[in-house]
């Protein structure tokens, strides 16, 4: 029986990865702020921007075959104007928070036959979202940490998932800056495109399906896109010529 340890379980993907993992062969646990509901799955408090916290939560696990990390957070704000803190917070949880918990959890990972890293990063980490620069950067950077924990721990089978604009209540938990002078027409406009985008895209459970399929692969590679349409996208937008990439990302945007 597997111990598969699930970072921000409790709501959204992170819920609908565990709902398609309960009835499997496997122990959940969940590690967030807010407890997972669902029965059978235990659950550790912790902070993922603490990052004793966060490493004394893996601890607490006594065995781990695999790690999801689904934690994340999106701000929507021009670079010109972005307080520190919030682009320190944006960056702990969808990065920094995936560093604290590989880094606690590669011992006990290097034990089991077949351990494997999960993490949710975005297609807004390949086709940056405007105005919300930070969050992009940030799920950018899991697709080089995926690559970097193989080359290093190279029994740790790590991917970084691109996840589609996905139905959840993420779209209206982002901070959403104003009173940015210029860039105030831009931003909502951006921020209302990406609403739209959200909430029109896939499900949570169509999303969480695909991430628990991912753990059950033996091999899964480095990097998984899911969705036929954001694969498609992702696909065209990566054969585009920089200023092409970017007339585009303005149109989708709405950005005049």
């Amino acid at each position: 029986m597997k111990s598969i340890v699930i970072v921000g379980g409790s709501s959204g993907i992170g819920l609908a990865t565990a709902q398609n993992l309960l009835d499997s062969d496997c122990v959940l646990t969940n590690i967030s702020r807010t407890p997972c509901a669902m029965a059978g799955v235990t659950n550790i408090t912790a902070d993922v921007t603490d990052a004793k916290e966060l490493c004394a939560a893996i601890n607490a696990v006594d065995r781990i075959d695999a790690i999801v990390y689904c934690a994340g957070a999106s701000l929507a704000a021009p670079i010109e104007y972005v307080e520190h803190d919030d682009v320190d917070y944006v960056f702990n949880v969808n990065m920094i928070g995936a560093i604290e918990c590989i880094k606690a959890a590669i011992p006990r990972l290097n034990k089991s036959d077949n351990p494997k890293v999960v993490l949710l990063s975005s297609a807004g980490g390949i086709a940056p979202i405007a105005f919300d620069s930070f969050y992009s950067a940030a799920k950018a950077g899991l697709f080089a940490l995926a690559l970097s924990v193989r080359l290093e721990c190279p029994k740790i089978k790590c991917t970084a998932v691109a996840v589609p604009a996905t139905q959840t209540e993420f779209s209206f938990e982002r901070k959403i800056y104003t009173d940015c002078g210029e860039y105030n027409k831009q931003l909502k406009s951006a921020s209302d495109a990406l609403i739209k985008m959200e909430q029109t895209g896939y499900s949570a459970e169509y999303v969480g399906k695909r991430v628990a399929a991912i753990l059950k692969k033996r091999n899964p590679p480095p990097k998984v896109t899911i969705g036929t349409k954001n694969k498609l996208m992702l696909f065209a937008y990566n054969l585009l010529p920089w200023r092409l990439k970017l007339y585009a990302l303005r149109k989708i945007y709405d950005l005049k």
